[in-house]
């Protein structure tokens, strides 16, 4: 085989790889959105979304610590309920019933956080597309979410904030199509994803860039003095073809055409991105979990921002695993463990470098899981627990309204098994990150089309509170 040959084989793969870096395929999107005019762009500031994929049982995330309140838990959870001396207690605040709470005992750098007033919860939120009561629910007189229950349909409403529709954009791409219209050939995207391609970053001109924990994807051949003549050659083969081919042109083939298109924009945003992000290390020890390995690069990329050319960004982030139908307890133990340790690396880190307030880390799930036990695990549910965490936030605090842990009757959001109907929409924390990040709020009604359902975003009142003022 002749070296050439070789090293257009070679190439053909790393092209793959380089491919691999670029959310677009071509497809026409499944809709056309309405455009959501001018934002206030400029500002240096990111939005984090973590998304713990599978439905996490957020009531053994957040729970009632005082003693009448966390007797109710105890006796609904069953064999589930987590031991009370080992609540991580949250101090410094009560809700309007008196209540106080705690974390799990594997969340002490979230209790830490929600001590420093770095952190909030959000309770009892879900996708909704008008206001539900128990008695609309049971009638069928409500409209409720489609595929209520359903992984891939709830994952889905969680990003698109239509959950009404079936469709393939979401919120923060609409809002780059808005900010960053008609990129140039090596912008990268305000929307970077480390979860490949999502619907949450997608709009209808928008798309997210992917990368890893390690960095960008695309061809990269290091020259080194002590390689053997024969490997320069290579290499020097190898930048040659990948240069020919990004050259040529595919006049009487569409498809090669799109494809070379792909191809150089990916690989111009890989030496973008990689020269950008070079050097600019971060402070402060993140664990080797994927996760926090993910999370020390969206650091990086934050810190990269002006070199990057995107003041503002958007990051996706999808932790696997979370459907815990069996042995809830031992998995969330271990999941909650690594999700704390690095929500405390990531805040850590961007205090060091003095992002504090210019970032703000938000946690969702697919659903909130039946607060009845299956036996060893639980079902899936509806309404649950979420965390919003950076110095723009309103620390210390639990939003929303902490539901009943009772089942049946006395409770009036239990639907069955402990299924709550949520009491805080997704749209509401949604429109008062998406104002701290620099829509107007006239402009809120193209991004969530059912917002005015629940709250008049024009008065100036914010129906949670979640940023400081």
């Amino acid at each position: 085989m002749s070296t050439t040959n070789l090293s257009r084989r070679r190439f053909l793969k790393s092209s793959a790889a380089v491919a691999a870096g670029v959310g677009i395929t071509g497809v026409a999107p499944a809709f056309s959105a309405p455009k959501v005019g001018s934002f206030n762009s400029g500002n240096k500031k990111a939005l984090v979304f973590i998304m713990l994929d599978g439905g996490n049982d957020s009531y053994n995330m957040l729970v009632p610590y005082s003693q009448l309140h966390y007797a109710e838990y105890n006796k609904t959870r069953s064999n589930l309920a987590l031991k009370h001396p080992r609540l991580l207690s949250l101090e410094g605040f009560k809700d309007k019933q008196n209540r106080s709470f705690a974390v799990h005992p594997s969340m002490p750098e979230v209790r830490d956080l929600f001590a420093q007033k770095k952190l909030s919860f959000i309770s009892n939120i879900g996708p909704l597309i008008e206001p539900v009561t128990k008695e609309t629910f049971k009638n069928n007189s409500a409209e409720l979410p489609l595929g209520l229950m359903s992984h891939s349909d709830q994952f889905k409403h969680w990003q698109s904030a239509r959950p009404g529709e079936r469709v393939n954009q979401g919120w923060f791409g609409f809002m780059a199509d808005s900010i960053q219209p008609n990129p140039k050939l090596n912008q990268v995207p305000m929307g970077i994803s480390l979860a490949g391609r999502n619907i949450m970053q997608d709009g209808v001109e928008s798309t997210s860039y992917a990368i890893t924990e390690k960095g960008s994807v695309g061809l990269v051949v290091k020259p080194n003095r002590r390689q053997s003549s024969d490997m320069r050659e290579l290499n020097r083969i190898i930048l040659k073809n990948f240069e020919s081919l990004l050259n040529h042109k595919y006049e009487n083939d569409p498809f090669k055409q799109t494809y070379l298109k792909l191809t150089r924009k990916a690989q111009s945003l890989h030496e973008k991105f990689r020269k950008s992000i070079s050097g600019n290390r971060v402070p402060g020890r993140f664990n080797d979990s994927p996760l926090s390995q993910q999370l020390k690069m969206v650091a990086q990329s934050i810190k990269s921002s002006e070199d990057l050319g995107t003041p503002q960004q958007t990051f996706f982030i999808r932790y696997m695993g979370w459907d815990h139908h069996d042995e809830l307890l031992v998995n969330q133990q271990r999941m909650l463990r690594v999700l704390s340790r690095g929500l405390g690396e990531f805040q850590k880190c961007l205090d060091k470098m003095g992002l504090t307030d210019q970032v703000v880390t938000m946690t969702g799930s697919d659903f909130g899981r039946t607060l009845t036990s299956n036996g060893n695990g639980t079902d899936h549910g509806w309404g649950g627990n979420v965390m919003v965490m950076g110095g723009p936030v309103e620390g210390g605090k639990v939003f929303g309204s902490y539901p009943n842990l009772t089942l049946g009757n006395s409770n009036p959001l239990d639907v069955g098994n402990g299924v709550l109907i949520p009491t805080t929409s997704t749209d509401e924390a949604y429109a008062e990150l998406a104002l701290w990040f620099g829509a107007k709020s006239s402009q809120l009604g193209n991004l969530f089309p059912n917002l005015h359902k629940f709250h008049d975003f024009s008065s100036g009142d914010m129906p949670l509170g979640l940023i400081k003022t």
